[in-house]
C-alpha cells in the first residue's frame, strides 16, 4: 500500500488539464443525442441505438472526440442481415459527410461530423456472452459492467492511468501501438482500487501478470493464453484475454515508469517535454554509432485500416531482419513509420563482409557426403578439418547488407513478404540515412533518442 507520501497536487494538476469541463460535457451530451436521434430515425423500431466506449463510462479525456455507437439488432436477423443493413444505416447516417466502411470481425461505418470520429458498429442485442453471435456483441455488455461496479473517484483514476500511458505512447491496442485499451486500463483500475495501488502493485509485477476478476488468477489461468505478455480474464467473456495485445515492451515501459513515478511523483510524467529536432545532435550521433541505417520506403496499401496494416509492417520488419541474422550481418535494431507513405528503417552494427566464407563439411565418418561436399567445393589437398568435420572456404550471396533488403523487393514472394506490402512493393525505394533526416527528422530523431549513444 502506498504511505508516507502525497501524490494529489501531481493528480489535481493532471485532472485539471484531462477532465472534460462541465460546458465540454454538456455540448457534447447534447451532440450524442443528436447523433443518436438522428440514427433512431434511419433504423427499425426494433433496432436499438446506444452509446458504447469511454465517453458512456465517464472515463474520456477532455477533448476525446471519437465516439462508438451500437446498432443493437434482434437475433431474428441473420448476420448476413445485420452486416448489410449495418452499413446501409451507417452509410444513409453519413450521407453529406466524410466517411469510410471500417472492418472488425465484419464491417461497420466511420464517419466525421463536425470534428468528430464517429464508428456506427451493428451488433447484436444480448444480455449474456453465451447469446454473442459476433465478437462486437460485447461491447455493450463491457460498458453496463464497468458502469456498475466503478466509482466517480475510479474514474478520475481511469483518466490518470490513460494520460499517464499516452505519455509513453502505449496507450491503445491498436497494432501500430500494442499496449493498453481504455476497457484494459477501467479493468486495471477496478482490479487495484486506484491509480497509486496500481502502479505500487505494477513495480511488483515478474513474468506474466495473471488478473482475473471472477476467477483464479492462476498459472494455469496463464496457460490458456500461451505467448501473452500479460493476461487478464474479460469478466464477461471469460474465454478472452483483454490484455492479448499488450506486448512485453509496453508491459516494461508501464513498470519502468510506475517505479520512476512512485520514487519521483512529477506532472511530466503524464505531460512530458515534447523534443525538438537538434539536428547537430544527430549529426554526432551517427558519426559515434558507427554503424549503417537505411530504409525501405513504399506507398500505402490503399483502403487498409491500421490494425491490418501494422501487424503486416511489423511482419515484413521481421522477416527482412531474419533474412539479414540468416545472411550473417547484425541488425542492431529497427522501427517502423506510417505517416502518408510506409517506411521501415534497419540499423546494422555489422553490414559490411568479406566475400569468403567458412562452410562446415559433414563429420569425417560419414563417407558419401564427404566424398560429395569435396566435389561440390573443390577442396584441394591439405583438407581443412576441424575437429572431425571437413571445411571448405565458400563465397557469400551478399557482402553488403542493403542487397539483401534489395533481393527482398525483387523477390517477395519467396521470402514470405505480407500480401498487402507485397501489392506496393513495386513502388518501394531504398532511403540513406541522410535520406532519413532529410525527410523523416522527428521520426529519426526520436529513433536515436531512444537508443542514445553517450
Amino acid at each position: 500500500m502506498i504511505t508516507g507520501r502525497n501524490y494529489q497536487k501531481v493528480f489535481d494538476a493532471v485532472l485539471k488539464e484531462v477532465n472534460p469541463s462541465a460546458s465540454e460535457a454538456g455540448k457534447e451530451k447534447a451532440f450524442i443525442n443528436r447523433i443518436m436521434g438522428k440514427l433512431d430515425k434511419i433504423t427499425p423500431k426494433d433496432v436499438r441505438i446506444e452509446l458504447a466506449g469511454s465517453t458512456a463510462k465517464g472515463t474520456n479525456l477532455k477533448g476525446d472526440r471519437d465516439f462508438d455507437i451500437f446498432m443493437l439488432f434482434s437475433k431474428d436477423y441473420s448476420v448476413k442481415e445485420l452486416m448489410t443493413l449495418g452499413v446501409k444505416y451507417g452509410k444513409e447516417f453519413a450521407k453529406g459527410h466524410r466517411y469510410e466502411i471500417a472492418y472488425a470481425e465484419h464491417p461497420y461505418v466511420r464517419t466525421w461530423v463536425e470534428g468528430s470520429e464517429i464508428d456506427i458498429v451493428p451488433s447484436y442485442k444480448i444480455e449474456d456472452i453465451s447469446e454473442r453471435l459476433t465478437s462486437v456483441d460485447r461491447s455493450p455488455l463491457h460498458t453496463r459492467y464497468v458502469n456498475s461496479r466503478m466509482t466517480g473517484q475510479q474514474k478520475d483514476d481511469v483518466r490518470l492511468l490513460k494520460r499517464f500511458l499516452k505519455a509513453m505512447g502505449v496507450y491503445g491496442a491498436e497494432g501500430r501501438i500494442r499496449g493498453f485499451s481504455g476497457y484494459m486500463c477501467e479493468l486495471l483500475i477496478i482490479r487495484h482500487g486506484s491509480f497509486t495501488e496500481l502502479l505500487d502493485e505494477a513495480t511488483k509485477w515478474r513474468g506474466v501478470p495473471v488478473f482475473n476478476l471472477t476467477g483464479p488468477e492462476s498459472r494455469e489461468t496463464a496457460d490458456k493464453f500461451k505467448d501473452s505478455a500479460m493476461v487478464f480474464i474479460d469478466p464477461v467473456d471469460p474465454d478472452r484475454n483483454v490484455a492479448a495485445a499488450v506486448s512485453k515492451t509496453s508491459l516494461s515501459m508501464l513498470i519502468h515508469s510506475a517505479r520512476m513515478f512512485l520514487g519521483k511523483p512529477s506532472i511530466k510524467a503524464f505531460f512530458p517535454a515534447p523534443a525538438k529536432v537538434d539536428s547537430k545532435w544527430m549529426a554526432r550521433q551517427l558519426k559515434l554509432r558507427d554503424s549503417m541505417i537505411f530504409a525501405v520506403e513504399f506507398d500505402r496499401p490503399k483502403g487498409l485500416v491500421e490494425d491490418i496494416l501494422w501487424p503486416q509492417l511489423y511482419k515484413f520488419a521481421g522477416k527482412t531482419t531474419e533474412r539479414l541474422k540468416e545472411n550473417n550481418f547484425e541488425v542492431f535494431d529497427s522501427d517502423i513509420c506510417a505517416n502518408g507513405k510506409c517506411m521501415v528503417m534497419f540499423e546494422l552494427s555489422v553490414h559490411h563482409l568479406p566475400e569468403m566464407k567458412k562452410v562446415m563439411g559433414p563429420p569425417l565418418w560419414r563417407d558419401e557426403d564427404v566424398e560429395s561436399f569435396i566435389r561440390e567445393h573443390k577442396v584441394t589437398e591439405p583438407i581443412w578439418f576441424e575437429r572431425d568435420r571437413i571445411l571448405a572456404v565458400g563465397k557469400r550471396k551478399f557482402t553488403q547488407a542493403d542487397k539483401v533488403v534489395k533481393d527482398i523487393l525483387a523477390k517477395p514472394a519467396a521470402y514470405g513478404v505480407p500480401p498487402d506490402v507485397k501489392k506496393v512493393i513495386k513502388t518501394s525505394k531504398m532511403l540513406t540515412v541522410s535520406e532519413i533526416a532529410k525527410k523523416y527528422p522527428e521520426f529519426l530523431f526520436a529513433y536515436l533518442k531512444k537508443r542514445n549513444v553517450p
